[in-house]
C-alpha cells in the first residue's frame, strides 16, 4: 500500500493482520504475538529481523557478546507466517513496497547453514504477505544455487557483503570464511542481476586507512555497485579482544573520546570515523563506484527507490518539490497523532509532535516522504 495517512494505514494493517492470522493455528498465532518482533521499534536502518540468535564467527570487533548473544547460532523459532504477523502486529511497522526497511543479519549470520533456510523462508514470507524492501548483511559464501534461489524469490533484495580488513581477517574474524570467498559472492550476485554492495564495516582507524584502497579495488574486480561504510562501535571487552590481536587501541581511544577507566560494563561507544570515510568516499567514486554512507540508502537503491538525502550523493530526489506543510500534516492527523510542520532542510523533515507517539510519527512521515525525519 502507499502510506497516505494514520487511518488508511490502521485499516489496512487490521485487514493484513486478519488474512494472515487465518492460515495459522490458535497457539501459533499467539506464540508470534508474544514475539519480540511485534513490538520492538526500528532502528535507522529500519526494522532488524532475526532469522537465527548468536553467532559463531567470533569477530573481536562484533558487539552482540557484550548484548548478551552467545559465540554459537540457533535458527529462530518462527516460521515464516507467524514472522509476517508480528510483523503486521508491531505498531511501529508499515507493511508494504514503501514501508518499513528490513534488515537480515544484526544479531546473526544469516546464511550460516543453521540459518541459511530460515532466512530465505523469511525472505519469501516477506515477499509474499508484505512486499517490504529486505536487505541482508554477510559474510558467507553463496554458491550459484543460493543466489538463483533468492532470484526467483526477490530479484531487487538488497544484499551488503561485509568485509573490515583482507590482511588480518584470520585474527579478527577466526570463525568467519575467508574474504576471497566474499568477494566471489558479490561477482555471483552481480552476475545474476542483483546489486552487491561492499559493507566496508567496521571501519577500524590505524587498519582500514592502510587497506580501503585494496578492499574497493577488489570490489571493483568483482562488479559491486558500491560502498557502504560503517562505523566501530567499542565496549571494555571489544578493547580487550582488539588488543590481543594487534590493534593499537589508543587511536580506538582518542577517536572515542574517553579513556579505558571511563567505559561502563557493555556500554557501546561510538568510534569517531568521519575523516576516514570521506577518504573511503572519495577513492570510491573515482573507481567509478557509488558511495553511499548509510545501508538503507543502499536498500532504496536496490529496489529503484530514492530518498532525499541521496541527493547530496548525486542521486536525483524522489520529487520534484520536497514535502510541505499540507502534506505532512495531512499525513500525520487524527485523534491519535498530530504534527506542526517546522521545515525542510538538507534532506530533513522538521515537525513538532504535538500529539502521538514520537516513533510512530517518524516512521509514517520517513516513508512517505522518503525523507529522514527529525521531531521537536
Amino acid at each position: 500500500m502507499k502510506n497516505n495517512g494514520f487511518h488508511e494505514l490502521e485499516g489496512f494493517k487490521k485487514h493484513l493482520r486478519e488474512k494472515i492470522k487465518s492460515l495459522m493455528t490458535v497457539e501459533e498465532a499467539e506464540k508470534a504475538s508474544r514475539d519480540p518482533h511485534s513490538k520492538r521499534p526500528p532502528r535507522p536502518c529500519g526494522l532488524t529481523v532475526h532469522t537465527g540468535i548468536g553467532c559463531p564467527f567470533k569477530c573481536a570487533y562484533c558487539y552482540i557478546y557484550d548484548m548478551g548473544f552467545k559465540a554459537e547460532i540457533t535458527e529462530y523459532p518462527l516460521t515464516g507466517i507467524q514472522l509476517v504477523y508480528a510483523l503486521s502486529l508491531n505498531k511501529y511497522f508499515i507493511p508494504g513496497p514503501n514501508g518499513t526497511f528490513i534488515a537480515l543479519g544484526s544479531v546473526t549470520e544469516p546464511f550460516h547453514p543453521i540459518t541459511k533456510e530460515k532466512t530465505i523462508e523469511y525472505i519469501e514470507a516477506i515477499n509474499k504477505h508484505l512486499g517490504n524492501p529486505v536487505q541482508f548483511s554477510t559474510k558467507m559464501f553463496l554458491t550459484d544455487r543460493d543466489v538463483e534461489r533468492l532470484k526467483t524469490i526477490d530479484p531487487y533484495l538488497s544484499p551488503l557483503i561485509s568485509v573490515s580488513t583482507m590482511t588480518r581477517d584470520r585474527l579478527l574474524e577466526p570463525g568467519a570464511p575467508p574474504v576471497d570467498k566474499r568477494f566471489e559472492t558479490i561477482e555471483i550476485l552481480r552476475n545474476h542481476g542483483f546489486k552487491p554492495f561492499l559493507f566496508l564495516r567496521p571501519i577500524i582507524p590505524g587498519i582500514t586507512e592502510r587497506e580501503y584502497k585494496n578492499m574497493i579495488d577488489a570490489a571493483v574486480q568483482h562488479g559491486a555497485v558500491g560502498v557502504v561504510a560503517g562505523t566501530l562501535r567499542i565496549t571494555r571487552r571489544i578493547l580487550e579482544k582488539l588488543e590481543e590481536c594487534g590493534v593499537d587501541t589508543t587511536v580506538l581511544l582518542k577517536r572515542a573520546g574517553r579513556s579505558p577507566r571511563e567505559f561502563e560494563n557493555n556500554v557501546q561507544y561510538d568510534v569517531r570515523t568521519g575523516d576516514i570515510k570521506i577518504e573511503i568516499a572519495k577513492y570510491a567514486l573515482r573507481k567509478g563506484l557509488l558511495f553511499l554512507p548509510y545501508a538503507c540508502m543502499a536498500n532504496i537503491f536496490s529496489h529503484g527507490y530514492k530518498c532525499w538525502r541521496m541527493k547530496a550523493m548525486g542521486i536525483e530526489p524522489p520529487a520534484e518539490e520536497p514535502p510541505e506543510i499540507i502534506g505532512v500534516e495531512e499525513c500525520v492527523s487524527g485523534e491519535e497523532v498530530k504534527v506542526k510542520y517546522l521545515g525542510f532542510e538538507n534532506g530533513f523533515i522538521k515537525a513538532k509532535v504535538v500529539k502521538g507517539d514520537k516513533k510512530i510519527v517518524e516512521e509514517l512521515l520517513k516513508y512517505r516522504f522518503k525523507s529522514c525525519v527529525r521531531l521537536y
